[in-house]
């Protein structure tokens, strides 16, 4: 059964647990694009959101509702994605201070 958690506590589980692979987050506002995070050894490689990427994307999505959470571990950006430059523990932080939620399974 599905559970509402802090989105940034998802994040920090994700990071302290150094994991690879994929966060999918369902904005409520709009069900046809996806936020997709791609973890590094913890780290926040790269981010997209409709067609908003890297800091952009992780600009706007604090104005948004979430749903839906899933992680899928070991996925991969796609080919030729450059990693980004992105501060993991600042993120985390600005979602805390947003008090985003999200279901996680």
């Amino acid at each position: 059964m599905a559970r509402i958690r802090s989105f940034a506590d998802v994040l920090r589980e994700l990071h302290e647990a150094k994991k690879s692979g994929q966060l999918f987050v369902l904005v409520l506002e709009s069900s046809e694009d996806l936020i997709r995070i791609y973890l590094k050894n913890g780290e926040i490689y790269y981010v997209s959101y409709g067609s908003a990427t890297g800091q952009d994307a992780l600009d706007i999505v604090e104005y948004y509702t979430f749903d839906n959470a899933t992680f899928v571990e070991g996925s991969t950006p796609p080919a030729g994605v450059v990693a980004s430059n992105f501060q993991t523990e600042k993120f985390i932080s600005l979602m805390a201070k947003a008090d985003k939620k999200v279901r996680v399974p």
